[in-house]
């Protein structure tokens, strides 16, 4: 089986485009068609179903991409591992992180270490969507909340504290919250409707350790905690939010932090990775980076 047909069609099924795969691997387009041509031809199957539009991997494609993936990765440790430069840091890695993470906590981490390994390059998605780490090829995910698949390693990161909010102006129209009692209608929430995080039902608890559902319909459901944020400034409703996100609105008045005597959960944030036996020199190094930087803020 010729590796470099290989090495083409990951290419193509990274790119999601021939056009782009021939120019990342200076080749020509018609190069790049016929490597999968062949490589389809010698497996007897058809790999990739092409439109105008799109590339679409068929059930066979999907399986041979997640194969051929881990192959090309064990080919290039192997040849890390033999080579004089094997303690160099270098190599693409795929990373994934939920949107606000990644913009207001990972994401600085993430500039350092680019910076401190030049021959690091990196595929940088910002997403709340649900992923899945093996079919995708991606190296590192950032999960909020519990772990849905055992089969994957999990690295406590960080803990998150959340906090009940609303606005001035929305306790104002609809009264004052000074109890568990009065999350009750009229009072409506603001929710995050996130997927891919995956977090357990509110509940807070009071000074005597006693604890009560957070329940209140939902008047807005949003995506992103950013968004919910900002409904929450403008009076759509109470929510349910991360402390970090919400200081700077408390010091200027725009947030009104609610039953600052009970307690609120704290939500878990793990890197998340699979268990490969010849694990890259830089997937390795991120993890580690990841975490120590996070232990040194502590």
């Amino acid at each position: 089986m010729d590796l470099n047909a290989i090495s083409v069609f990951a290419q193509v099924v990274d790119c999601g485009s021939f056009t782009q795969a021939a120019e990342n691997l200076n080749m020509t387009k018609s190069t790049v068609s016929r490597k999968v041509a062949e490589l389809e031809q010698h497996l007897g199957v058809k790999l990739i179903t092409r439109s105008t539009r799109s590339l679409v991997l068929t059930a066979e494609g999907e399986k041979f991409h997640q194969s051929s993936m881990q192959m090309l990765e064990i080919l290039n440790q192997a040849e890390l591992e033999v080579s004089a430069n094997q303690d160099l840091v270098r190599g693409p890695l795929k990373v994934v992180l939920p949107v606000e993470l990644g913009h207001q906590v990972l994401g600085s981490y993430i500039h350092q270490f680019m910076h401190q390994y030049p021959q690091v390059t990196m595929s940088l998605e910002l997403s709340n969507r649900e992923v899945d780490i093996i079919a995708e090829g991606i190296d590192l995910y950032a999960q909020i909340g519990e772990l849905a698949d055992s089969t994957l390693v999990s690295r406590h990161l960080t803990r998150s504290p959340r906090v009940l909010v609303a606005s001035p102006d929305y306790l104002q129209q609809f009264g004052v919250i000074n109890s568990h009692q009065d999350l009750t209608f009229p009072h409506q929430q603001v929710e995050v409707a996130n997927k891919a995080a995956r977090i357990p039902k509110w509940t807070i608890q009071d000074e005597n350790g006693d604890s009560y559902p957070f329940e209140l319909p939902n008047r807005l459901r949003v995506n992103t905690i950013t968004a919910c944020l900002k409904a929450c400034i403008d009076g759509l409703g109470v929510a349910v939010l991360p402390e970090f996100i919400c200081l700077e609105h408390f010091e200027t008045g725009k947030l009104v932090r609610l039953l600052p005597n009970y307690k609120m959960p704290e939500v878990e944030v793990s890197l998340v990775y699979t268990d490969r036996q010849l694990m890259p020199k830089r997937k390795k190094v991120l993890i580690d980076y990841l975490l120590q930087s996070f232990q040194s803020r502590v």
